[in-house]
């Protein structure tokens, strides 16, 4: 097919004048539609990005301790107290006192403190004071206290 732009000239002219009215529409969509396009990949990135810092987080552990009533003393000390007869295991605001008056009870003083923790479930007992010769109260004597603990777990990406 051969073009004759004498004889076509103006019919040429006419179809781009045509087209040429259309175009800045057809622009304007392609522009809008791009644009649209666009703010969804950048939401999709940003929502990624997020994810991925989450992800990285470490857990975070911490433990938080209450000391325990004077009510549950007593208890461990009427438990305890049948271990031995020999040893005197009294509940007090602090804790629980042990005692011996002689020293021959020695071997059975050390075997209620060591036998406080393995009675003990929930409680995580502690000696704040022992003393094993010369003592105030005795031959031997230990305040030991105890406390509950919890473990306090904060996961990745909950912010709780």
């Amino acid at each position: 097919m051969k073009l004759n732009f004498k004889q076509d000239g103006a019919m040429i002219t006419t179809e781009l004048m045509r087209l040429l009215g259309v175009a800045p529409m057809f622009t304007l969509a392609a522009a809008v539609l791009m644009l649209i396009i666009t703010t969804f990949s950048i939401r999709d990135f940003i929502v990624r990005q997020q994810a991925e810092r989450k992800s990285l987080e470490l857990p975070q552990f911490s433990i938080s301790a209450k000391p325990v009533p004077k009510a549950v003393y007593e208890d461990y000390a009427k438990v305890l107290a049948r271990l031995s007869a020999n040893v005197e295991v009294t509940a007090v605001p602090e804790g629980l006192q042990i005692a011996i008056a002689d020293a021959q009870y020695y071997p059975e003083f050390m075997f209620v403190l060591n036998s406080i923790q393995g009675v003990s479930e929930k409680v995580i007992w502690r000696a704040e004071e022992i003393c094993l010769a010369g003592c105030k109260s005795g031959a031997a004597s230990a305040l030991v206290k105890g406390l509950t603990e919890k473990v306090n777990v904060k996961l990745r990406g909950n912010d709780e």
